[in-house]
């Protein structure tokens, strides 16, 4: 297997924003544009992307922490680096001071440069489990607070038309049990889902006694990503899966979770995370614990949301990922090829080294905000 040690020459950050369809899930208030950093590696043989994808409400924090961190610590740090190995990767990440956001796009960036170095898919250097990548990767539809049911079972029919395997509803205090009876009703035959967002408390567990009845495939985050005591109660009380997101935030998080009966299923997501690695460690935790795992998005834009497909591919990953095509949520992408789906419900992991997905260099120039190039001759 070919080993590239070149160094890193020299590092991009370009600042995008893209217009948004419609507020993603977790929003505030009425988002125009979805926001990312795109980083770009490149050395003498190759080059490289990642993508910093911060929501709108994310403990990763805002776009502009994530541009400081990146422009400020990660992309000098970079310059001059070789990287040959995955343990290579964890190392060079492991010194960054830095939001969780920040680094998941310079960390992916580093597996697309070694996995063409390699002539190697981001899925063979994860670890894949090889007949999970040959089928591809469920997609699951996502569908955020809708002010009525009617407009809320109105929206969800078109996009089951398309085939997603599995349906995700954002619920809320005064937006819940009658909504997810009324989609249950409806919808009969469709594996459902709850997203509670951290919105209840443990004054709650009637409520939630009411939706244990509804056939549902999880419960995801319903309270607060501290109140780990309140989520084992949940689950003690519940026969649904209770599904950890923001509680899962990190290994020594996730493992203490688990180990008080807080779940039963978490979910993995790279951004939350810090990047593949860490998202992988705490997969394979889980897999040890006998917890199941599915991968979940911000949503990113078609680069971040790629990196999900190779996470997606590894064996303890049992449930529809929140990885849908850039036109759900955007009207544009900066990627080729087009993030579609391959066929109903399903994405293709691609087999192309590396992430398998290239930048658009005139939708990155369409959609700069701003752009910071490092490299080793002006850093000498």
């Amino acid at each position: 297997m070919a080993t590239d040690k070149s160094p890193i020459d020299r590092v991009v950050l370009t600042h995008i924003q893209i217009p948004l369809k419609e507020p993603c899930p977790g929003d505030e208030g009425e988002a125009p544009v979805k926001n990312a950093i795109v980083v770009t590696v490149e050395t003498s043989s190759g080059v490289a992307h990642g993508e910093s994808s911060p929501a709108s409400v994310s403990s990763g924090g805002s776009v502009e922490g994530c541009w400081n961190d990146l422009a400020g610590s990660i992309a000098p740090s970079l310059l001059g680096a070789t990287v040959d190995s995955t343990r290579r990767i964890a190392e060079i990440a492991s010194s960054w001071r830095t939001s969780r956001t920040a680094a998941a796009g310079a960390e992916t960036a580093l597996w697309d440069l070694l996995g063409q170095a390699h002539r190697a898919t981001v899925a063979q250097l994860l670890g894949a489990d090889d007949a999970q990548a040959v089928r591809g990767v469920q997609s699951g539809l996502v569908m955020g607070l809708y002010p009525s049911v009617v407009e809320l079972l109105k929206a969800i029919e078109p996009h089951l038309d398309e085939g997603y395997r599995r349906l995700k509803i954002r619920i809320a205090p005064g937006h819940d049990v009658e909504f997810v009876r009324a989609v249950r009703q409806h919808f009969e035959d469709v594996p459902l889902m709850v997203d509670g967002g951290g919105a209840y408390t443990t004054a709650d567990l009637d409520l939630f006694r009411e939706l244990d009845d509804l056939d549902l495939l999880m419960i995801e985050q319903p309270f607060a990503a501290d109140d780990v005591d309140g989520l084992a109660v949940l689950q003690k009380e519940l026969a649904t899966p209770i599904c950890l997101d923001e509680t899962a935030e990190s290994h020594d998080q996730t493992a203490e979770a688990i180990r008080r009966g807080a779940c039963r299923i978490v979910s993995l997501k790279i951004q939350r995370t810090g990047g593949l690695g860490p998202a992988r460690a705490i997969h394979d935790l889980c897999f040890q614990q006998g917890v199941a795992c599915w991968v979940g998005s911000t949503p990113e834009l078609g680069l971040g949301q790629a990196y999900g497909v190779h996470l997606a591919t590894l064996a303890n990953s049992k449930y529809p990922a929140d990885l849908e095509p850039s036109a759900r949520w955007f009207v544009d992408d900066y990627v080729a090829p087009v993030f579609e789906l391959s066929s109903p419900g399903l994405f293709a992991v691609p087999d192309r080294p590396g992430v398998g997905f290239q930048v658009d260099p005139q939708k990155l120039r369409r959609y700069q905000v701003r752009q910071e190039t490092f490299s080793r001759s002006t850093s000498a």
